[in-house]
């Protein structure tokens, strides 16, 4: 059996900004009770990060028609749809994790033909004759079982799909915050050493933290475009395999600590 191997690289950027700079660090002082008659304090940004293999692919596999009138693309889609929501979950998918993402007719002119027939339709009844409809249901599909990505594509392009969208290979919501915790621990403790660094080259001592943001971080997917063209080019039907690399998980942190 002929195989596609389909390595992907890493994808979207981190869904969320960082907040501050890198290992960026800033003193400051402000009023209190040091002898001084003012108060020391530093804020320190760093971040952390972590890598863990996706436990969640989402697919968006969907069927397209064309044809003269709405009500015809309509019970088309409706038909090839439906035959693709069965193969899905016969194959083995929940129908709890098979969703409509788009259901979309519109209507087309079509300037080519018009242009052959030298016509430069004057009124809507001149112009109807050249106007066609097409039409699209796209489905997101989640599958849990990372490795089973590449079936469940073969099985969505064997009941018929026309599109086979972006693939995200991901992260579930449990596994996110686990390692969103993770990255966050490794940002503070760096926060800590920075600021403890700094505050003994100036011959003082953290005394507090006074005030922590951890609002920065996201996630960075993995993604791959899947092309469909090419499948239906090869002589035999490949079987495809994916792939995916690591999804990174971040965290950022901004703290000001007060020195004495």
């Amino acid at each position: 059996m002929q195989r596609r191997k389909l390595l992907l690289t890493g994808g979207a950027v981190a869904s969320t900004a960082f907040a501050g700079c890198l290992g960026g660090s800033d003193a400051e002082e402000e009023p209190g009770d040091d002898t001084d008659g003012s108060e020391r304090t530093i804020t320190v940004s760093e971040s952390g990060e972590v890598h863990a293999d996706p436990d969640l692919a989402v697919l968006q596999v969907g069927v397209e028609s064309t044809g003269d009138d709405a009500e015809g693309v309509r019970d088309d889609l409706a038909e090839r749809g439906d035959a693709l929501y069965d193969a899905l979950v016969e194959y083995g998918i929940d129908e709890d994790d098979i969703t409509t993402d788009r259901f979309r007719i519109r209507d087309r002119i079509d300037h080519q033909r018009m242009r052959e027939d030298g016509v430069e339709p004057d009124s809507e009844e001149e112009l109807e004759p050249y106007v066609y409809y097409v039409g699209t249901h796209a489905y997101r599909v989640e599958v849990h079982a990372v490795d089973d990505a590449g079936e469940v594509v073969d099985t969505a392009v064997d009941a018929g799909a026309d599109t086979v969208g972006r693939i995200e290979f991901t992260l579930s919501e449990d596994k996110r915050d686990e390692l969103r915790q993770n990255a966050l621990e490794e940002a503070l403790d760096d926060a800590d050493a920075e600021a403890e660094f700094i505050a003994d080259q100036v011959d003082a001592t953290v005394v507090e933290a006074k005030h922590v943001d951890t609002s920065g971080g996201g996630v960075s997917p993995v993604h791959e475009e899947y092309d469909l063209a090419e499948d239906d080019a090869a002589d035999t039907a490949p079987e495809t395999t994916l792939e995916p690399g690591d999804v990174t998980v971040s965290a950022s942190v901004d703290v000001q600590y007060e020195m004495g």
